[in-house]
This record gives structure tokens, C-alpha cells and sequence, in this order.
């Protein structure tokens, strides 16, 4: 993002003039550095006021800026030849807007614009001010009365007030300066002294908001970017910026409306369309970012890198509405309402611009492109294409581990169990080594029935440090509750807690396991007990005593989970048992 460059050209070249090379005020006064210099044309007679009071208040004006070290007036014989070379006359430049864009032309630091007229009793009322010839802002000379006879005295409180200007500009370039290294506090506190200065400085306004946006004091941020934007409505940074402030902090309909109207002053340059759509994308709003990419192509429909990024933006944008319809976006109290229909837009858009840039680059293409069409295929239901795709792409990029990991993605939906498996063995040789790739290759595992391999993997991941005990241990109960259990699959949930005891290490955790495993045979208990003969005791009355001591190592659980009522179970597995004791001494 272009941040602060340009804001203010002249005032790298006051850094030098004022403030040396330290960052301090005392040593900011010591730097000695090239002069910046000053237009001043004679101030403008209104109201049939006389010309030489203006004339001579300018010429004093030159003589004792002229005194200073840091800045220097425009001399005679430049600007005479200067008003000769763009054909302007004297008081010509008494209309300020004029006066400053000779001096943006000459390349001059700043013009005084000021006026005067009559007040009566040989009096004049003079307004004047500074401004800024590259960009505009302006240090108003509180107005005064003068003696259209003592032009030097005016002469001097216009010096006065400039003096307060170099004391602003100081404490601006101090901000800078601080925010260059990153000293947020100091930064503002030298902002908000330019600011005591001079309440309407663009330059210092801008500057303290995206300090506190450093800060991440958004809302602080945003209302003095807010300010700049009353003062300039077409300040392009404090736009671009106002928007990423508000998408961070939610308010997306207000972003977006701040970046159409940065997009309307820069409406034919797919550069800069890019460049903010890459921001508000950062920003957290990849869906506006889409829409900004994608108005580009009507203006270059052949721009490759447009075309990536379109098919980045859609694939996150995407992403981002899947995790909110799985209620997965952190800090969030309420899960978003989400269109399933505009998850598989997006997806759509992905894989149509993905593929155009495959088709363009063939085996040249990024592999994460390559990634990304493969995941956004599957996504849309194309699994065998996506499957083919893999094949190829994995055979171009054979050392590329995220290729292999959405391979493996494509043939577990495909329900080649075998083969995805050998892909993501494929995906962690080449180095991608994570808990959500060990979590995947074990939960297909687990699936396929391949009890032990799937406990191994995961207590492989726990020792070499992906996943703590508890992550795994998370992962097994998760899928023997709702895979197994739910579906009246006892025997399999009781074999997976039975070989997750080595995972199982912290106390919660070791209730959840014991409890569980005591549940599970208390209930296929009751079924082998109901015959209720003595041969069926004999069966049952082992199950309902490994239950029991299951039970009683989870004392406590009921503590966790109230549904839960562990000494009520106990109560009813001993009384199982002596029904069983009966029924087999009856039974002889």
C-alpha cells in the first residue's frame, strides 16, 4: 500500500531544514540543510484599498524570511522570469490558486496568499496564509488589523504566525519520523501537538490516524481519517486507508462505499485496481476484493495477473464463507447466514480463472494455482476431473507437497481411500508435515477400519510435537462418539478409546476415556443380559464388572458433564451384577 510517500514532497526537503539527523526537538534544531523556498507575491487591495500596502508588506515579508536559515523568498529576476514563461502578470497571482500553481510548476515549497481592505481610520483588515504548493494544505495567519502605514508590523505578525507554521510542521515530521521506526506513542503524541497548532492539517490528521491504526485503535483511526476526508474528499491515501480500517472493523457496506470512491477518481488504471483489491483482501473482506478484480477485466481482459488474482480472490472469498457457515470465524458471537449458492460461485470463478492461467502457462503454472483448481473442482462436485487433474499436476510437480495434499483431497472424495492415503504419505515426504494433513490421514484411517493405524499416526504426530495429547485425543473421541457410537457401532467406539489410552493423559481426558468405555459395555451388558437365564448372566456378569471398575476410575466426570451421573450408573451396574449372581445360583 503506498502509505505516506508523496503526502507531502516539500517536506522531506524541511526534514533536512529543521530537524537534522536526530529525532528529537533539540537536535532538530541544530540540522542545517538546503533552504525550502517561499512565493510571495504582494498581498491582494479588495474593496478599492490601495496597491502599495501590499507591496511593501510583501517586500519586508521577503526581507526578514530571507534572515532565516531554513527557508529563502523566491527572488525578483525567477520570478519575473517565471510569470514571463507562463504568461502571468502581477496580479495575476493575487488569486491564490494561481500563485500556487506557479509555484507547483517551479517546484517552490509554499506560497503566502493574503488580502487586505479597508477598515476605516487609515486601518486594513489582513487575512493570509501558508500553503503547501504540492499539496494544498494551508496554515491559516489569524486575521488582524493593521496600520496601512506600518507595513512593518504587519510585515512582522505574519512572520509571528509563521513561526507557529515551522512549530507545526516540526512536530509533523517528528511523527513521521517516529513512525518510520515505529515508535507508535511518541508519533502521536507529536501529531496531536501539530494538531493543537493547526486542528486542519491534512498532513498531520492523516498521519495520526494511520498511527493509531498501527496502534489498532480503529475507531480512533477512522474518525481522523474521517477528518481528512472533510477537509479533502479526494485524498486518495486516507480513502484507501478509511476502507481497510473499516473492513477490520466490520463496518463492510462503509468500506466499500470509501473504496468506490477511490476507485472513482482512478476508474481506467488496472494497477491501482489491483493494488486495492490486494488490500481489502488483506483487510479480511476477500468478496469486495473479487468484485474490484473483477470490474478490471472488462478494461484488460487479457491481463494475466488480473486473472491470478481474480481466481486468489474468489478462492479466499470462498473460504472465508465456508468458515462462517461451519460457525468457524473467531470472535464472532453469532454465525453469519451464509448462501451456499455463493460458496459455489465462488468456487466457480476460481477454477474458471485457475484454469485459464493452466491453459496459458501449462506446466510452467505456480503450483499453488495448481493447488487451488484441484481443491476448487472437488469443490464444485467435479471430482473425476479433479482427480485427473491431480494425476497430472502431480506428475509435473512431483516434489510439491501441497499439490499431493489436494490430490489426496480429490481421492478421498472420490472414495479411493487407498490411493489418498499413498498421496498424503506423498505430501509429508516432500515436507508438509502438519496436524490438519496428520488429522486427515488419520480420520481416513479410522474410517476404513484401520483402527491401529490410525491411533499410530496420531501419536506419531504428538511425539514429534504437531499435535499435543489432548488434540489427538480430541480427534479419536470426536470420530468413536459421533462415527461409530451414534451409528450403534459399540464394539468399534469401544476398540478406538480402548487404544487411544496412551493419548489420554490429562484428567479430563482420562474420565471422558474410562467413563465412556464403561458405558459402552453397560449397554451391550444389558442386551446379553436380557434373556435372563443363566446362561446369559454368565455372559453378561463379566461385561457389567469391567463396566463397574470403568466407572468407578471416572468418579468425577459428573463434574464435567452434569448429564452425565456417574454414581447413579455405578449404583445400576452393581444391582446388574447381583441380578446376574441370582440368575446363575437359580439357574443351578
Amino acid at each position: 500500500m503506498k502509505q505516506l510517500i508523496g503526502r507531502n514532497i516539500w517536506m522531506a526537503v524541511l526534514l533536512l531544514a529543521v530537524a537534522g539527523a536526530g529525532v528529537t526537538p533539540a537536535a532538530a534544531q541544530e540540522g542545517v540543510g538546503e533552504r525550502i523556498t517561499i512565493l510571495v507575491p504582494n498581498l491582494a487591495p479588495r474593496d478599492g484599498a490601495s496597491d502599495k500596502f501590499g507591496e511593501k508588506v510583501a517586500e519586508e515579508l521577503r526581507d526578514l524570511i530571507d534572515d532565516l536559515h531554513t527557508h529563502q523568498t523566491v527572488s525578483d529576476k525567477e520570478l519575473k522570469n517565471a510569470r514571463k514563461k507562463y504568461d502571468l502578470s502581477e496580479e495575476d497571482l493575487h488569486e491564490c490558486i494561481r500563485a500556487r500553481q506557479l509555484a507547483m510548476q517551479m517546484g517552490w515549497g509554499l506560497v503566502v496568499c493574503g488580502e487586505y481592505a479597508p477598515a476605516g481610520n487609515r486601518q486594513v483588515n489582513v487575512t493570509a496564509s501558508f500553503v503547501g504548493a504540492q499539496n494544498g494544505e494551508t496554515f491559516d495567519v489569524p486575521p488582524f488589523a493593521a496600520n496601512e502605514r506600518n507595513e512593518d508590523q504587519a510585515a512582522q505578525q505574519i512572520l509571528q504566525t509563521f513561526d507557529r507554521y515551522q512549530t507545526q510542521l516540526r512536530h509533523t515530521v517528528f511523527c513521521q519520523q517516529y513512525m518510520d521506526s515505529q515508535q507508535w506513542e511518541s508519533a502521536l503524541d507529536n501529531c496531536d501537538q501539530a494538531l493543537a497548532i493547526n486542528p486542519n492539517s491534512e498532513s498531520a490528521l492523516y498521519k495520526k490516524g494511520f498511527t493509531l491504526w498501527k496502534m489498532e485503535r480503529r475507531e480512533e483511526a477512522l474518525e481522523a481519517l474521517g477528518q481528512v476526508l472533510e477537509i479533502d474528499p479526494i485524498d486518495q491515501d486516507a480513502l484507501k486507508l478509511a476502507g481497510i480500517v473499516a473492513t477490520e472493523l466490520g463496518n463492510i457496506e462503509v468500506a466499500r462505499g470509501y473504496f468506490d470512491r477511490y476507485m472513482e477518481l482512478n476508474p481506467g488504471d488496472v494497477g491501482v485496481r489491483l493494488t486495492l483489491a490486494t488490500d481489502i483482501s488483506n483487510a479480511g473482506d476477500p468478496e469486495a476484493a473479487l468484485r474490484f478484480a473483477q470490474a478490471g477485466l472488462e478494461i484488460e481482459p487479457d491481463n494475466m495477473n488480473l486473472v491470478t488474482y481474480i481466481g486468489h480472490f474468489a478462492a479466499n472469498a470462498a473460504a472465508a464463507a465456508e468458515k462462517q457457515m461451519q460457525g468457524g470465524v473467531p470472535g464472532e458471537a453469532e454465525t453469519v447466514a451464509v448462501d451456499p449458492s455463493k460458496i459455489t460461485e465462488f468456487y466457480s470463478v476460481a477454477a474458471e480463472m485457475y484454469e485459464r492461467v493452466f491453459n496459458e502457462e501449462g506446466t510452467e503454472t505456480d503450483p499453488t494455482i495448481l493447488e487451488k483448481l484441484i481443491i476448487a473442482k472437488f469443490k464444485l462436485g467435479d471430482i473425476e476431473e479433479a482427480v485427473a487433474l491431480g494425476q497430472r499436476a502431480t506428475t509435473a510437480k512431483p516434489d510439491n507437497a501441497g499439490i499431493w495434499e489436494a490430490y489426496s483431497r480429490a481421492l478421498e472424495e472420490a472414495g479411493r481411500t487407498q490411493e489418498a492415503l499413498a498421496a498424503i504419505e506423498k505430501a509429508e515426504a516432500a515436507g508438509s508435515a502438519s496436524p490438519a494433513l496428520t488429522q486427515r490421514k488419520a480420520m481416513i484411517q479410522l474410517a476404513a477400519g484401520r483402527t491401529a493405524a490410525g491411533v499410530a499416526a496420531l501419536q506419531a504426530a504428538v511425539q514429534s510435537g504437531q499435535l499435543d495429547p489432548a488434540g489427538a485425543f480430541a480427534i479419536i473421541f470426536r470420530h468413536a462418539y459421533q462415527d461409530k457410537f451414534q451409528k450403534g457401532q459399540l464394539d468399534a467406539a469401544y476398540k478406538l478409546l480402548d487404544e487411544a489410552g496412551a493419548l489420554a493423559v490429562n484428567e479430563e481426558d482420562r474420565l471422558t476415556r474410562n467413563f465412556w468405555r464403561g458405558y459402552i459395555l453397560y449397554q451391550q451388558g444389558q442386551k446379553v443380559h436380557q434373556p435372563m437365564t443363566a446362561e446369559s448372566a454368565r455372559r453378561a456378569k463379566p461385561i457389567f464388572e469391567r463396566a463397574l471398575e470403568l466407572f468407578q476410575a471416572a468418579r468425577g466426570y459428573e463434574k464435567i458433564h452434569a448429564s452425565a451421573d456417574v454414581p447413579k450408573l455405578i449404583d445400576a451396574t452393581q444391582r446388574f451384577i447381583e441380578i446376574e449372581d441370582a440368575l446363575i445360583k437359580r439357574g443351578r
